[in-house]
C-alpha cells in the first residue's frame, strides 16, 4: 500500500511540475484530486493495454517490447496519455505525440523510482527488525 501511495504521489508531482516543462502547451488541472485521478487512470489503462497486447499477440507483443529495448512500451505510454487526455479533456491537454511520448517516459521513470525506493525502504525495515530480535 505504501508503494502505491508513494508512486501516485511522485507521479502526481511529475504531472504538475514536469509536464509543463516538456512543452509549454501542456495543460494540467491545478486540482490535486484531478491530478491523482489522471495518474491512477494512466496506470490502469497502461496496465490493461499492455496485457491486452500481450494476450492478443500471443506473447509476440512482449518480444517486440524486449527487441525494441522498451521503445514500444514508451509508444504505448504515449497512446495511453492521449487516451487519458481525451477522457478528461478539461483536466489535461496533451499538445502532440512527442509531448505525450516524453510525458509517458517520465511517468514511467517516476514509477520505477517509487518502486525502487519503497523496495529499499522495506528491505531496510526488514533488516532492522531482524537485528532487534
Amino acid at each position: 500500500m505504501y508503494r502505491l501511495l508513494f508512486s501516485v504521489l511522485l507521479q502526481s508531482l511529475v504531472v504538475v511540475f514536469v509536464f509543463p516543462l516538456i512543452d509549454s502547451s501542456f495543460r494540467v488541472s491545478n486540482n490535486v484530486w484531478d491530478v491523482i485521478v489522471i495518474v491512477l487512470f494512466f496506470g490502469f489503462l497502461n496496465f490493461i493495454l499492455r496485457w491486452f497486447l500481450v494476450l492478443v499477440t500471443f506473447g509476440v507483443g512482449y518480444l517486440v517490447y524486449l527487441f525494441t529495448l522498451g521503445l514500444a512500451g514508451l509508444v504505448v505510454n504515449a497512446i495511453v496519455l492521449f487516451w487519458v487526455a481525451n477522457i478528461f479533456p478539461d483536466k489535461i491537454f496533451v499538445p502532440g505525440f512527442w509531448a505525450a511520448f516524453w510525458g509517458g517516459a517520465i511517468l514511467t521513470l517516476a514509477n520505477y523510482v517509487a518502486k525502487r525506493e519503497s523496495r529499499e525502504e522495506y528491505s531496510g525495515h526488514e533488516r532492522r527488525n531482524k537485528k532487534s530480535h
